[in-house]
């Protein structure tokens, strides 16, 4: 096979039910060659035979085994690693590519170093569509601050972005994943582009479909979100990137900091409880309930069956 143009890289850890679409989408674009590097995280299941099977005569598709789950920072790293395209391609592997997502993100590569597209909401137990996440936006350029800044209700931040990324510029500035950060890693990957002088280039079509970590038809938990990974690991990176940074930030940047990093401590308890739940620590969650005014009103808010996404404010949807 010739140089791919993009390189797909799909972390995955026990995905064998979806996986395959995921692999497809990206081998499905239309217009460029692209290789697919499935990062196997250490599965208990057989994810990883089962895109070998299903691939076996594709020389596009390459399966990296880690010996142990180590978490999707490093699942992408080995990617990256391993990666010849001109682009590389951030997939989840509960997720999928529209077929001209590639070619129409591409567009625009010849002035940008990192390209993004819309995401497209999707409620993996309705089995439906819910509408585009960012929303009364446009094609633009992207800065330092559109990562910053945090959540607000009506308002989800860039974190989530999945771009393809040059991959020449990441190897130049040496821009990895960290390994110790599972909650939040990917707007720790874009800041980082971003603080290096990366050129971001935005466009509002929805061409990447995202399986939400609670759907917003069902209310229910994707069966392969692990969007309940602790968030200090995040807010500590966030610190150092400030600190590392900081002579270099304009002041509206540093406040946005700043901002984000009180945001992320005031729903640090939120993600506490949800993990109290996922191990059954009943009597950690009486606590977090008894003393926690804001997961009493998540509570409530459940309870009363409020209107939502499914998207955590802080945090960024992973299956690794």
């Amino acid at each position: 096979m010739s140089l791919p143009k993009v390189s797909a890289i799909i972390p995955c850890y026990n995905t064998r039910d979806c996986v395959v679409t995921a692999v497809e989408s990206a081998l499905n674009q239309a217009g460029h060659p692209i290789e697919v590097i499935v990062v196997d995280d250490g599965s208990s299941d057989d994810s990883a035979d089962v895109v070998e099977r299903a691939f076996s005569n594709d020389s596009r598709v390459c399966v990296i085994r880690l010996p142990n789950n180590q978490g999707p920072s490093a699942a992408r790293n080995a990617g990256f690693e391993a990666a010849q395209g001109e682009w590389i391609g951030l997939l989840d592997s509960d997720d999928i590519w529209r077929p001209n997502r590639v070619s129409t993100l591409l567009q625009h590569e010849a002035d940008a170093d990192f390209i993004a597209d819309n995401l497209m909401g999707f409620d993996a137990i309705a089995n439906v569509e819910t509408g585009a996440v960012y929303e009364e936006l446009s094609n633009r350029w992207l800065n330092l601050t559109d990562f910053i800044t945090p959540s607000a209700p009506d308002r989800h931040d860039f974190g989530y972005l999945q771009p393809l990324i040059r991959r020449s510029f990441l190897i130049e500035h040496a821009i990895r994943y960290r390994v110790d950060v599972r909650a939040g890693e990917d707007l720790l990957l874009n800041l980082s582009i971003l603080a290096k002088g990366g050129r971001a280039y935005y466009v509002n079509e929805p061409l990447y479909v995202y399986a939400t970590p609670v759907g917003a038809v069902s209310r229910n938990a994707s069966p392969h979100s692990r969007s309940t990974a602790d968030t200090k690991p995040l807010i500590q990176a966030l610190i150092e990137f400030s600190e590392e940074f900081k002579s270099k930030l304009t002041s509206s940047e540093n406040s946005a900091f700043k901002l984000r990093l009180a945001d992320l401590r005031s729903q640090a308890p939120i993600g506490a409880f949800h993990r109290a739940r996922t191990n059954k620590r009943y009597l950690e969650m009486l606590f977090l309930i008894a003393r926690e005014p804001i997961v009493r009103r998540k509570i409530f808010d459940r309870i009363l069956n409020k209107p939502g996404n499914g998207i955590s404010a802080s945090t960024s949807s992973t299956n690794s």
